[in-house]
Order: structure tokens, then C-alpha cells, then sequence
């Protein structure tokens, strides 16, 4: 009969770790879980942060090598496509509460911008407002659970 107690002890036991485990696993996850408010909030910041990095990058472009050639035109408009697409993330946000295919064509866009900027050397100004923008999209993506990675080297 002690045998039977020890065993259906330890079957409990095991079962009560198991359960607390996953409950706290449970709620480290929903403390980490940004809220709506948030997100919506984030997708503001990088709207008007693309709209600022966008003006200074035209700007840097009159003084770069690229100026008055297709190469310029082409780099505007890639940014201009970026700006539209933060903005058109957040509008789709606050109708569905939803965002992972914008966002995600939103990732694609600033990738090419990294790499635009790989092959350019602008002023810091531009390239520190294109790091907060980064980091913007970054905690955006989280958001969503889709992990990036970039920076230049």
C-alpha cells in the first residue's frame, strides 16, 4: 500500500511542477506581449520618422554621388515607397488590428534601403534617423513575431 502512496505522490508531484511550470511559462509570455495601444503607437512613431528620414535623404542625395541620375531617381523613390508603406501599415492596423503582411512588405522595403545605404556614404544625420527607424521596425515586427536582423557593418 506504501508503495502505491509513494508512487501516486510522485505522479502528483510531477504533475503539480508540470502545470506550474506552464502556468508561469504562460504568463512570462502574456507580460511580454505588446498591447494593441502600443503597437498602434509604434507604427505612429515610424510613419513620422519615415516621413523625416525621407525629407533628410532627399537632401543628402543633392550631395551625394548619385545626384541627377536615374540612380537617384530610383533611390527616392524606394524611400517615398517606404514612407507610403508605414503609413498604409498603420491605417491597416487600426481597421483590422492585424499587420503581419504590411509589415512584412514593409521589412522587405527597408531591407533594400540597407542595402542602398551599404553602397552610399550619406551624413550621420541620416544614417542615425535610419537607425531609430530600424529600431522602430524592429519592436514592430516583434510585435508580430517576426525577428530581423540588420545593421551596417
Amino acid at each position: 500500500m506504501n508503495v502505491k502512496r509513494s508512487a501516486l505522490s510522485r505522479w502528483f508531484t510531477v504533475v503539480f511542477l508540470a502545470l506550474t511550470s506552464f502556468c508561469h511559462t504562460s504568463a512570462v509570455r502574456a507580460q511580454s506581449r505588446v498591447s494593441d495601444r502600443d503597437v498602434e503607437a509604434l507604427m505612429r512613431n515610424l510613419k513620422e520618422d519615415s516621413k523625416s528620414f525621407r525629407e533628410n535623404f532627399d537632401a543628402a542625395l543633392k550631395k551625394s554621388a548619385i545626384r541627377r541620375t536615374s540612380q537617384e531617381k530610383d533611390a527616392k523613390s524606394l524611400v517615398a515607397s517606404f514612407e507610403k508603406q508605414t503609413d498604409s501599415m498603420l491605417n491597416e492596423f487600426k481597421k483590422t488590428r492585424k499587420g503581419d503582411v504590411a509589415v512584412e512588405t514593409t521589412i522587405s522595403n527597408a531591407q533594400e534601403i540597407e542595402r542602398l545605404l551599404h553602397s552610399m556614404q550619406l551624413d550621420p544625420k541620416t544614417l542615425s534617423e535610419w537607425d531609430k527607424i530600424q529600431s522602430e521596425l524592429s519592436h514592430v515586427s516583434a510585435a508580430f513575431g517576426i525577428h530581423l536582423s540588420h545593421g551596417r557593418t
